[in-house]
């Protein structure tokens, strides 16, 4: 049987990779340590449970607008009201089934052939290949290390042409944890501006996971002009740990909301019922956990940091928003493990797996080879003894 000629253009997801191959193991007995899931440890505050739980028993098992129930949208917009300083109508609310199909969404409805999409590298795995399935041309900015990861409104420039259709930005950004500053964002809005046709998608779904004093700057946040040009993406998952609800949401204006309602209704329909229940119970109830979250977090994010620079042949930068660190590991390129030479940031991936025992996620699915991804979101205990593993797993190769 000959599948279709598209199939070819979604090359399997990295994350996902790792994390099959570190379960195995797992079945096998192998103590592993996984550095590579992007979710909290944190289980799901129960006063969302009971959101939930309530909606069950009062029968709230049925269909749904495709868009979600309005008292949900509703909490949305007072959220990102409150939040994020941008007012929305719950008619420029579409709640998705995880931020991916809000991605695949947007992208679908708004990308065609021959349009352009800027994407700064390393960033978080689903863009390009969804836009390369929408048949856009991806338009990649290779960011610099020294620069943090960002990208420049320079950089912005001499990638944008009459063809520009979208630039994605992502802040906290998944890999890095880098954070645009308000001046950064208000340079990346005044370029976008300069062309008529170009519109932003902001991923913000780690808009709650700051350090260190940084701010959280929503770029539809600026001016409703640029609010008229943004798709907001954000979600439950990172900030109230719930990724298995599968619960995203986009804020946009009201004809591309509307297209995406049309899309989703030809594939999932409404995210689970009793779910939304939850995320107004997650939206409107208390939030004095994320400190204590965030106090955590913030602990591992220092060993980790400090720990990968006292190793030889690693290097990280203090990310400063999300739960990951991208460390350099090119320089372990050329040297010699059991299974021959070190060349790329699978190879290393596979190595710390097998000889560390710990599972990471190679930089090439991010857009940049020369780095792998850890997950700090695990306990501090592991994020010690992961440090330990990998000291000696790189004072083995040759």
């Amino acid at each position: 049987m000959k599948l279709a000629s598209r199939r070819g253009k979604l090359p399997p997801i990295p994350t996902l990779a790792m994390n099959t191959k570190a379960a195995e193991l797992k079945a096998q007995g192998v103590d592993v340590i996984s550095f590579a899931a992007g979710e909290p440890d944190f289980d799901t505050p129960d006063h969302i449970k009971e959101g939930a739980i309530k909606a069950l028993r009062d029968g709230q098992t049925k269909y749904t607008a495709v868009s979600g129930i309005p008292a949900l949208r509703q909490a949305i917009c007072d959220w990102v009201a409150e939040h994020k300083g941008v007012t929305y109508t719950p008619d420029e609310i579409i709640c998705t089934v995880g931020g991916k199909q809000s991605v695949f969404n947007a992208l679908h409805v708004l990308l065609e052939e021959g349009d352009e999409i800027v994407i700064p590298a390393p960033i978080w795995v689903a863009y390009e290949p969804v836009a390369t399935l929408a048949g856009a041309r991806v338009v990649r900015v290779e960011t610099s290390e020294e620069n943090n990861f960002k990208m420049t409104r320079e950089e912005l420039a001499a990638a944008m042409s009459p063809r520009t259709k979208l630039v994605v930005i992502n802040s906290p950004c998944n890999p890095s944890g880098c954070v645009y500053t308000r001046a950064e964002i208000e340079g990346i809005a005044a370029e976008v501006l300069a062309h008529p046709s170009a519109m932003v998608l902001t991923d913000e779904i780690y808009g709650k996971l700051l350090y260190d004093g940084e701010e959280h700057v929503s770029i539809a946040s600026l001016s409703p002009e640029m609010k008229a040009r943004t798709l907001l993406l954000d979600g439950f998952s990172k900030t109230y740990a719930m990724t298995g609800w599968r619960m995203g949401y986009t804020c946009a204006p009201r004809e591309i909301v509307k297209a995406m309602d049309t899309l989703q209704g030809q594939s999932t329909s409404n995210v689970t019922t009793f779910a939304q229940y939850g995320g107004i119970a997650a939206l409107q109830g208390p939030h004095d956990f994320l400190d204590g979250g965030r106090a955590e977090h913030d602990k591992r994010r220092q060993a980790i940091v400090e720990g990968m620079n006292s190793i030889d042949g690693l290097s990280c930068v203090m990310p400063k928003g999300a739960f990951y660190v991208f460390p350099r590991i090119s320089n372990l390129f050329g040297r010699q493990g059991p299974n021959g030479e070190i060349t790329d940031s699978m190879d290393v991936g596979v190595y710390f797996l097998e000889h560390a025992q710990c599972a990471a996620v190679p930089g090439v699915g991010f857009g940049d080879d020369r780095y792998i991804r850890f997950s700090y979101a695990t306990s501090l205990e592991n994020v010690k003894e992961g440090i330990e593993r990998l000291r000696a797993a790189v004072s083995l190769l040759g």
